[in-house]
C-alpha cells in the first residue's frame, strides 16, 4: 500500500532537485596575471597585489571575482588558451592574442607606450645594427617576455634567429649579466635607460629600438556583460581605489593612472606569439 506522505515528500524533493539543476549557481569570475611575483600557494607578492584588487572588482560589478595565481608560465599559457580567465592584467601581446582567439575586450591599460632596445658595448665594432645579431646570442628575460619577443620578431626565419641567454630574476639582473660580460648584447625596456649612470652610458650603445607597443593592461572575457565591462572600465580608470593604486605603483611611477583603451590599439601584436619558435 502506498505511503502517501512519503510519496509526497519524494515528489517535492525531486521537484526541488530539478529546479536547482535548471538554475545552476553562477561560477566565480577568475582574475589572473602572469607569474611574475612568485608561484602559487599564498603569501606571495602577487597575492598581496591582486587579492585586494579582486575584492574591489567584486564590489564594482556585484559578482564575486577571485584572483588565481597561475604558479608558472605553462599553466598560465594553457589556461589562457582554454579561455579559463575572465579578467586578466598583462602585456599587449597577450591581450592581442586573447582578442584574436578567445573574444576578449581590452578595457584599460597603463599610460604611455612600451619600447625596447638592444644594447651592445660601445667598443664592440661587430654589433651596430639588428642584422648583426643573426645566429648570435643576447641576454634577456626568458620568453614570452615582450622585450625578448620584440627582438626575436625581427628574425622570423628560424635559421637566422639569435640564441637567447635567458637570465632569471628580472631586468636589473639581465643588465648586470651583460655588464659582467656574460653576453655581448642585451634586450632591455627603454625605461631602464633612465636608471643608468653616466659611467654606464659611456660603455654602451643602442643597436636597435623597437616600435612602440601599447602598455600592459586589462582585458575581459565574453562572459562579462556590457554593463559590467563599463563599470570595470570606469572603476579602473577613475579615481583609483587603493588596490588599483598599488597595482599602478608596481608597474609604473607615482602619479600614474590607468587609461581607457580599445581592441584597436592592440591590432597585430598577437603575431609576436604566433608562428615563431618561442611563441604559442
Amino acid at each position: 500500500m502506498i505511503n502517501w506522505l512519503n510519496y509526497t515528500r519524494f515528489l517535492w524533493l525531486a521537484a526541488t532537485l530539478l529546479l536547482a539543476l535548471s538554475f545552476p549557481v553562477k561560477a566565480d569570475l577568475i582574475f589572473a596575471s602572469p607569474p611574475r611575483e612568485g608561484g602559487g600557494g599564498g603569501n606571495t607578492k602577487a597575492d598581496d597585489i591582486y587579492d585586494p584588487l579582486a575584492t574591489y572588482l567584486s564590489k564594482v560589478i556585484g559578482e564575486k571575482v577571485v584572483y588565481e595565481n597561475p604558479g608558472n608560465w605553462l599553466n598560465y599559457q594553457n589556461k589562457m588558451r582554454d579561455d579559463k580567465y575572465d579578467i586578466v592584467f598583462d602585456g599587449p601581446h597577450f591581450i592581442a592574442w586573447r582578442i584574436a582567439h578567445v573574444q576578449h575586450e581590452a578595457i584599460a591599460r597603463m599610460p604611455g607606450p612600451l619600447g625596447f632596445v638592444l644594447l651592445a658595448r660601445a667598443d664592440d665594432t661587430e654589433f651596430n645594427k639588428i642584422e648583426d645579431l643573426i645566429a648570435q646570442s643576447f641576454c634577456g628575460v626568458p620568453p614570452p617576455n615582450l622585450g625578448t619577443m620584440a627582438i626575436l620578431d625581427k628574425f622570423r626565419n628560424p635559421v637566422r634567429q639569435p640564441v637567447i641567454k635567458a637570465i632569471r630574476g628580472g631586468i636589473p639582473q639581465v643588465f648586470e649579466a651583460f655588464m659582467k660580460g656574460q653576453c655581448r648584447t642585451v634586450a632591455l625596456p627603454t625605461f631602464f635607460e633612465k636608471k643608468l649612470n653616466d659611467e654606464q652610458r659611456k660603455q654602451i650603445k643602442v643597436v636597435f629600438r623597437s616600435v612602440p607597443f601599447p602598455n600592459q593592461g586589462f582585458s575581459v572575457s565574453k562572459r562579462i556583460g556590457e554593463r559590467e565591462r563599463t563599470l570595470l572600465r570606469q572603476a579602473l580608470t577613475g579615481t583609483p581605489d587603493e588596490s588599483v593604486a598599488n597595482l599602478v605603483k608596481r608597474f609604473g611611477k607615482a602619479g600614474d593612472h590607468l587609461v581607457p583603451t580599445t581592441n584597436k590599439e592592440f591590432d597585430g601584436f598577437n603575431n609576436l606569439l604566433e608562428g615563431v619558435i618561442y611563441g604559442w
